[in-house]
């Protein structure tokens, strides 16, 4: 064997091996996400992802997702586990994500896992996010060094109980303290600080439901509070007397389930995206069908991204391509299905942005849409609104489920009591919230995007 030879081989071996991004999702918000991991996440053909990292985020990219969340006493995945899952996937060639919460280097595990990576030869990079602390000084109006108060901070665990470190910094960070917190300000005391100190325990930090409870530390330790995870303590003189009044506060919480976001402004909004996701689950047979023979078909009706990607990913493995549909109308409504169809290289023929289904009935008259047989890839929850719109204009409407829309199995509840606003985009949105909710507080204010969804609230939930 030649030294060429064996370098040829040597790197052929390399590139049978995938790729591993160790990646900080941030502490919440998925807005805090940097642009170097969303790029990699991008490219990933896996994502394994912990319980801190919003649905909403992962929701967002097209790999293989894999939940691997971590809680006390109720782990999903051991860390032995995620190791050799990461591993696995790497090993088969692909581009991995593992995507944490906070900074993967911020108690956060990442060393362990390279560790793993570097023993079985497969190459990786690491993409930080921002750690807990940072997100909850931001959101909180809580700086962790101040000119004159605070010249050093110190971060810390509240595990284990027996060793607890109580560095000499002006501001010391806990992570971790949903169930130690009292023995933590117990340590904090013994090492010499004044019960005067000034004390800041943040729940769910960044999030639309962050909380935060402030005192001193006399005051929280003699204070019997239930503290839930992920929660973070902050100790110092640096925090200041606005914090229960800050910017984050300010905004009012909208809980958006579909259509555009972009009718809330973000500087006087949080939007909060109901946990719903699109998985699939194909009529397999009806959908073969079709593709059997599309002659009787005038229109194909997109009406979102979801139903572009599995509609032309069922035409592709039926061993067709999109010249298939040179015979018919592409009709899409809203950017996101313009889009989804321009990645696969067609343009509709129309495209149109509508507000809800009332607008998409109105653009198809004034289209001259009618007397045609129009097809409406989609989910599993019909829009019988939509539907009995373009039948009113003599249509025949044929809808045909390529995938299957399911509540999104990890996510956590959405917590109601913080939220100001609801807006429904559509019918099926109304139903996919009446599964998990059976009715919506008083103080909320409900918002629907047109004269069926309207009809779909006042038959579940009553009078809008």
């Amino acid at each position: 064997m030649t030294k060429s030879d064996h370098i040829r081989n040597e790197s052929h071996d390399v590139s049978e091996k995938g790729y591993v991004y160790i990646i900080g999702a941030g502490p919440g918000d998925p807005e805090l996400l940097t642009i170097k991991a969303e790029r990699a996440l991008q490219e990933a053909d896996v994502l394994l992802f912990d319980d801190l990292v919003s649905g909403e985020l992962v929701d967002q990219f097209q790999g293989i997702k894999i939940y691997t969340g971590k809680r006390k006493d109720s782990h999903h995945f051991e860390q032995d586990e995620i190791n050799s899952e990461i591993v696995r996937h790497a090993l088969l060639g692909k581009k991995v994500a593992r995507l944490k919460g906070g900074d993967p280097f911020v108690f956060g595990r990442g060393g362990e896992e390279i560790e793993v990576l570097r023993k079985n030869g497969i190459r990786y990079e690491i993409i930080p996010g921002i750690t807990a602390a940072y997100g909850a000084s931001a959101y909180t109006e809580i700086p962790l060094t101040m000119r004159k108060i605070s010249s050093s901070v110190a971060f810390c665990t509240g595990h284990p109980v027996n060793k607890i470190q109580v560095p000499d910094a002006d501001t010391l960070v806990y992570y971790m303290v949903a169930s130690t917190v009292h023995d933590v300000l117990d340590a904090v005391v013994s090492k010499g600080r004044s019960e005067n100190t000034k004390v800041a325990i943040v729940q769910n930090a960044t999030r639309y439901n962050q909380k935060i409870f402030t005192g001193t530390l006399g005051e929280l330790r003699r204070r019997e509070k239930a503290v839930y995870s992920p929660a973070l303590l902050i100790i110092g003189d640096n925090i200041n007397q606005f914090i229960e009044q800050n910017w984050f506060s300010a905004k009012k919480k909208v809980l958006i389930t579909g259509g555009d976001a972009r009718r809330y402004n973000s500087m006087d909004h949080i939007l909060v995206h109901f946990p719903c996701r699109q998985i699939e689950g194909a009529d397999r047979e009806r959908v073969k069908a079709c593709f059997d023979d599309l002659s009787p078909y005038s229109t194909v009706l997109f009406t979102s991204k979801f139903s572009v990607k599995y509609f032309l990913a069922a035409l592709f493995e039926s061993g067709r391509d999109v010249r298939h549909l040179a015979s018919v109308t592409i009709c899409a409504t809203g950017k996101a299905a313009t889009l989804e169809l321009q990645k696969h290289g067609v343009i509709p023929d129309l495209s149109l942005e509508p507000d809800g289904c009332a607008d998409i009935v109105t653009m198809f008259r004034e289209n001259g849409m009618t007397d045609g047989h129009i097809l409406i890839p989609g989910s599993n929850l019909v829009d019988e609104y939509l539907v009995h719109g373009l039948t009113a204009l003599r249509n025949r409407v044929t809808t045909l489920c390529v995938y299957m829309h399911e509540m999104q199995e990890h996510a956590e509840s959405i917590d109601l009591e913080f939220i100001d606003e609801i807006y429904f985009a559509s019918p099926s949105c109304v139903k996919n919230f009446r599964t998990l909710y059976k009715s919506i507080p008083a103080k909320i204010t409900v918002t629907v995007a047109d004269t069926g969804t309207e009809e779909e609230y006042s038959r579940l939930f009553g009078e809008a």
